[in-house]
């Protein structure tokens, strides 16, 4: 079954499979999700989900606290929708990349 998903932040909408994850269905169109791993270990596909049902996979913890995740805040590749849904994409800031980066040669 296709959900309609609109996403606030580029006002767009897609229609995705409820048997994909969101973050695979969107990707489709490159300038609707940022690029990311797919599989719940990079981050860049956080999400708030505003309306819509929705099922999930675990949440990796290193992105998504146990807080953000009761509050709908989530990882784009780890959901699955089961209703239409409007969601936005977090973006990633210097602030909350830091804390992942690598710095070699120091």
């Amino acid at each position: 079954m296709k959900h309609n998903i609109l996403v606030r932040d580029k006002n767009k909408n897609r229609e995705c499979f409820e048997n994909k994850n969101l973050m695979d269905s969107l990707s489709k169109q490159s300038d609707l999700a940022p690029k990311g791993c797919h599989n719940g270990c990079c981050g860049v596909c956080k999400v708030i989900i505003h309306n819509g049902d929705y099922e999930k996979l675990k949440m990796n913890r290193k992105h998504i606290s146990e807080v953000e995740e009761n509050e709908n805040t989530v990882l784009a590749c780890r959901v699955f929708p089961k209703s239409d849904m409007e969601i936005e994409f977090i973006p990633r800031t210097k602030t909350n990349v830091e804390k992942d980066a690598f710095v070699f040669g120091k």
